[in-house]
């Protein structure tokens, strides 16, 4: 029994030993830098909310953050945030964020107190511009975009959630002056559209799919809608 032990004791100290030697060589493992970024300026979108999203326009110069612009957008009025918003914290994290950014060279960085949204929107902002300084051009997450507004007043928004590549989710809906149609529409074509023009979207793994009858507008400002939300995670 002893000698059996001896044997095994031996065996795991040169097992050891080996594995000290070629850390300490480093001829059996190789490092790359992560961390290398492009030059460059990269516009990089947070994963969408009910509400909306922030989109980061992040500078690089020599793979550092030289600069960063943080809009946020909101998707029931189809307009972004500006001087005139009401909340004081979304205003001083606005100030705020973009240095802190540029300062820890990383998308992230503290939570500003009183606007905990929109902090982490935008580090997931920054994180996507980062990553495509880095190369990388297709993203997974749930992305939305809203249209210009039409004649009637009104704008479309679509929610698209993508994974692998792949259209897994679509919610899409119709705002007139700054309020979303009910469920319970009166036109009921449109209702109709609603649900058929998102579980086509899935189907064909597309944007472009067919109008619905009696809802072409709103057919076509969903398909554009989409085609928007799509380019936010690098599909088209």
């Amino acid at each position: 029994m002893f000698k059996k032990r001896s044997v095994f004791i031996l065996a795991a100290l040169l097992v050891v030993a080996t594995l000290v030697l070629v850390g300490c060589t480093g001829e059996e493992v190789e490092e790359t830098d992560a961390s290398l970024l492009e030059d460059g300026e990269y516009v990089g979108y947070s994963q969408a909310s009910a509400r909306g999203y922030v989109e980061a326009l992040v500078t690089i110069e020599g793979d550092e953050i030289v600069a960063v612009e943080l809009t946020e957008y909101q998707l029931q009025p189809g307009e972004a945030k500006g001087e005139d918003y009401h909340y004081e914290a979304w205003h001083e994290a606005m100030d705020i964020l973009p240095d802190s950014f540029v300062e820890a060279n990383d998308s992230e960085v503290d939570i500003v107190s009183g606007a905990t949204s929109t902090t982490n929107m935008s580090m997931e902002a920054v994180d996507m511009a980062l990553q495509k300084a880095q190369g990388v051009t297709e993203f997974d997450g749930t992305y939305a975009a809203f249209t210009d507004k039409n004649e009637r007043g009104s704008h479309f928004v679509a929610w698209v959630t993508v994974e692998d590549g792949d259209i897994i989710e679509v919610e899409l809906n119709e705002s007139r002056d700054g309020e979303y149609k009910p469920d319970d529409y009166q036109h009921e074509a449109y209702n109709e559209a609603r649900v058929e023009q998102a579980a086509r979207k899935v189907s064909a793994n597309s944007a472009d799919v067919d109008v619905y009858s009696g809802a072409t507008g709103s057919s076509n400002g969903w398909i554009e809608a989409a085609e928007l939300a799509l380019e936010k995670a690098g599909l088209k």
